[in-house]
Parts: C-alpha cells; sequence; structure tokens
C-alpha cells in the first residue's frame, strides 16, 4: 500500500519509495546512508546559517561580496546575505524531508512486527497535531504561555476564499497522489510530476503573481523536460494511473500558488496577523483535517475499530506518541515551505522541488545502486542548466524591479525654477510679499553624471541642489515653499 510519506508535503517522495521497495537484507546499510546524509545536510544548514551571521556582523566593512577571488567576481552584499538564507531553509526543507521520510518507513512498516497500517488515519491526526502546535508556539510567542492573547485574526472572506481551499486541495493532492502509485512506477510517477513547474506557471500568471515571459517559459520546459529525460527507463504507462497523478500535480501546485495569494492577502489585510507562516498552518490544518477524515474513515475505520492498535491500550498509546513525533516533522517541513514561499514564491518553491528530484535521482544512484544511462545523464543536465538559467532571469528581474523602485522614489524630485534664469532656464518663484533674498531651493534632475562639487549621485542620476544663501533663515520660507 502507498504511504503518505511526508504528510502534508504531498505524495510519497522518491527516496521513501525507493527505500520500501528495495529488498529487506539491505535496507539497513541504505537506511544508515540516508541517516547520514540528512545529518550532512543538516550540519550545511548550520554552517551556512552561521556564515550568513559573520556576513552580517561584517557588513559596514564591506559592500560587496567577493565569490571568486581570482577571477574578480563580486556579488552585491543584500544579493548575497538573502542567498544564503534561503539556502539554509532549502537544504533544512531536504533534511526534514529525508528524515520525516526514514521515520514514516520505520512506523509504517517496521514498528510493532508489521508497521501501523493506517497512513491516511496517521496523515489526519498530522493535520490536527499541527494545528495544535501552532496555537501553542502563537501564545508562547504573544508573552509567554500563560498570555491570553489569542490567534491571530483572519477576515472571514480570506478564510473561505483561501484558506479553506487550500486545506482541501492538500486532502486530494496527497488522496490522489497515494491513490495513483497502486497503478504506476515510481519513474513515472515522477515524470509526470515533474511537469507540474508548468502548471505553477500558469497558475502564477492567472493569480497576478508572475508577468508571463518567454524565458521563464522555456526554463519551465527545460526544467521538466530534464526531470522526465533523468526518470526515464521504465515508465509503463497506465491511463486511469496517469489521470491520477495529472490531477495530483496540478491540486498540489494550485495549493502553493494559493498559499502564495494567501501570504500576499495577509500583508495587505488590515488585520495582519503577528506571524503569517503559523497563521497559514493553523488555518489551512483544520481544512485538510476535516477533508482527510471522510476519506479515513471510509477507506479504513472498520478496519481499525477492530484492529489491535485500538483494542490494545499500550500499543494505542504509543501509537499516538509516534504519530505526534510525526506530527511535529509534518509541522516542521510545512513551516519551511510557507516559508520558502513567503522569501521567495510558489514558482521558486517548484523549482527547488525540481533541484530535490535531481538530488533524489543522484542519492538513488550512490546509495542504492540504480543504473543511469545516457538519456538520464542528459536529463540531468538539462534540468540543471535549466535551474542555472532561473537563478539568472531572478537575478535580473529582481534587479530591474529594484531600478524600477528607485526611479519611482526619484520620480518625486521635480525641477523647480529659481531666481537665475540662465541656470537651467530657471525663472523666479516668490511670494507677493517677499525679497530676492526669499528662494526656494532648486532640485533638477540631470541624465548624466557630472563631476560637480556638492553634488549627489542617487542610482545614476544627478540631484542638483541650489539654495539661496540665507534660505533657512528666511521668515516667509513656509509661505514661499506654499506657492510651489
Amino acid at each position: 500500500m502507498a504511504q503518505a510519506g511526508d504528510s502534508d508535503s504531498g505524495p510519497l517522495p522518491t527516496l521513501a519509495a525507493l527505500a520500501l521497495a528495495a529488498q529487506d537484507g539491505s535496507n539497513e546499510d541504505k537506511t544508515v546512508a540516508l541517516v547520514a546524509t540528512c545529518s550532512f545536510m543538516l550540519s550545511l544548514a548550520l554552517g551556512l546559517r552561521l556564515l550568513g551571521f559573520y556576513l552580517a556582523k561584517t557588513r559596514q566593512r564591506r559592500k560587496r561580496l567577493r565569490l571568486l577571488p581570482g577571477l574578480g567576481v563580486f556579488v552585491p552584499f543584500p544579493v548575497a546575505l538573502h542567498a544564503l538564507d534561503v539556502s539554509v531553509f532549502v537544504v533544512l526543507w531536504y533534511a526534514v524531508s529525508i528524515g520525516m521520510t526514514l521515520f514514516n518507513k520505520w512506523f509504517l512498516r517496521v514498528w510493532a512486527g508489521g508497521g501501523y497500517p493506517f497512513a491516511t488515519t496517521m496523515t489526519c491526526i498530522n493535520m490536527f497535531v499541527k494545528c495544535l502546535l501552532s496555537r501553542v508556539i502563537d501564545r508562547c510567542s504573544s508573552g509567554g504561555c500563560n498570555a491570553n492573547g489569542t490567534m491571530m485574526a483572519l477576515p472571514s472572506n480570506i478564510y473561505w476564499k483561501l484558506a479553506v481551499p487550500i486545506g482541501v486541495c492538500t486532502a486530494l493532492d496527497i488522496m490522489l497522489s497515494n491513490l495513483s502509485l497502486f497503478y504506476i512506477t515510481v519513474t513515472f510517477y515522477t515524470i509526470v510530476k515533474s511537469g507540474g513547474n508548468v502548471w505553477n506557471l500558469l497558475f502564477s500568471i492567472c493569480l497576478g503573481h508572475q508577468r508571463p515571459s518567454w524565458p521563464l517559459f522555456g526554463v519551465i520546459v527545460l526544467i521538466s523536460s530534464g526531470i522526465g529525460l533523468a526518470s526515464y527507463g521504465s515508465a509503463h504507462f497506465v491511463f486511469y494511473g496517469f489521470i491520477l497523478v495529472l490531477a495530483a500535480s496540478v491540486i498540489g501546485t494550485l495549493r502553493w500558488v494559493l498559499t502564495q495569494s494567501l501570504l500576499q492577502a495577509m500583508e495587505d489585510s488590515n488585520a495582519a496577523p503577528r506571524n503569517k507562516v503559523l497563521a497559514v498552518v493553523y488555518y489551512v490544518s483544520p481544512a485538510s483535517a476535516i477533508g482527510l477524515l471522510p476519506i479515513a474513515l471510509f477507506s479504513e475505520g472498520s478496519d481499525y475499530a477492530t484492529s489491535r492498535f485500538l483494542l490494545d491500550s499500550q500499543l494505542l498509546m504509543m501509537s499516538l506518541v509516534f504519530i505526534f513525533i510525526s506530527g511535529c516533522l509534518a509541522f516542521v517541513l510545512i513551516f519551511i515551505e510557507i516559508l520558502l514561499v513567503k522569501k521567495t514564491s510558489a514558482l521558486s518553491l517548484g523549482i527547488a522541488g525540481s533541484f530535490k528530484d535531481v538530488t533524489q535521482v543522484l542519492l538513488a544512484v550512490f546509495i542504492f545502486g540504480d543504473q543511469l544511462i545516457a538519456i538520464n545523464v542528459f536529463g540531468l543536465v538539462v534540468a540543471t542548466c535549466g535551474m542555472l538559467f532561473y537563478t539568472y532571469i531572478k537575478h535580473t528581474t529582481a534587479e530591474a524591479a529594484g531600478d524600477a523602485r528607485n526611479a519611482k522614489k526619484l520620480k518625486g524630485y521635480q525641477r523647480v525654477p529659481t531666481f537665475n534664469s540662465d541656470l537651467e532656464g530657471g525663472n523666479d518663484i516668490q511670494s507677493s510679499d517677499s525679497n530676492s533674498k526669499d528662494i526656494v531651493p532648486e532640485f533638477q534632475m540631470k541624465d548624466e553624471r557630472v563631476s560637480a562639487t556638492g553634488t549627489k549621485t542617487v542610482a545614476g542620476v544627478e540631484l542638483v541642489r541650489r539654495e539661496s544663501k540665507d534660505y533657512f533663515n528666511s521668515s516667509g520660507m513656509v509661505a514661499n515653499a506654499s506657492n510651489v
């Protein structure tokens, strides 16, 4: 039976499926390798975080960060710090995902002499655990665990238009993904899922999160086709399974684009919550749990009512403890995912997920001994090039947006004439009862750089300030300024 895998994060990941399909005799060695990989990723995340702290401390002494000393490649400090910040959470996302895969594999397949056979029930309870944890953390962060503060407010229209659909999409994504694995192979599942970035781009454009462009569309095609080629080899087409995984891909992509819309709606709301990531988890988890509850009752209710995991009190308590641990891991995982959406975008999270797919293929080669043919290697190269191209587009778009913001700020500076008419064609602007020394200062926009004493440069624009000697001491300053 297909398992829930990453719980709220979606369907069973490739590593988990490969691990579950491995032979029992070699499972221990592969599990140790996965634990080592997870530990390495956690250490890498810690190292990146410490590097970020160090760079933030030395930021006052530097304006740019040298990447390649020999080639003289520099990166602006804000860009470097943001990249490090995002990298920390991406690596944590990978590490927590692998750790949760290992724990769920042990709990669902090994524990109690055969594992816990009710994966949908476990996932449903995980949703309630995440809701509870988000409330506890919010209370503790609002002034102590005994504080009387309430959970962050969310307008009802935002809740019903965004939070509830996200919860329903989460439940449908998990259900359809697990059902599809009954009919198709994991390889074919990965190939179909690799097209999720195309749906991500379409939904992001429809909801106004991305501007359509041919380079961006080309990047998505490169990444999706590359991952498909990297997974090619044993794709057995089954139409019913294909429809299930395609629907899961579309719904799962819509879930993250709606999450980005929810974060933006919270940002624009008058009653903005203190912690928007916690608010998303808190309000989405109940809807996901309610959506999964009828599915769990229909598919597992009758078996659970007569199982030893309910009738044996010791097994019941132990299973609840392990489910709570799984819920905590799922909470950390979904928290990191939403934080990544907040720091970047839903499309960027999809690109990071594609890089995760490439990483999983490489881990499958080194840990599980999978063989790659030439077309698989070519697919990995294509997907990696697509991701690098996306990083370049993202960087150039951010620079263009920064220039646009600077231009918008400078738009308010208009030329104000002065008493000297031969200075850039200026004229006197004075009140009727003022004298020649009461002059309003002039700010002139220069389109090209000039080397004049007393000028200031802002984003390549020269602001030339000319003022009367006695301007600030003039009693008619306010009256004159009001006439401008």
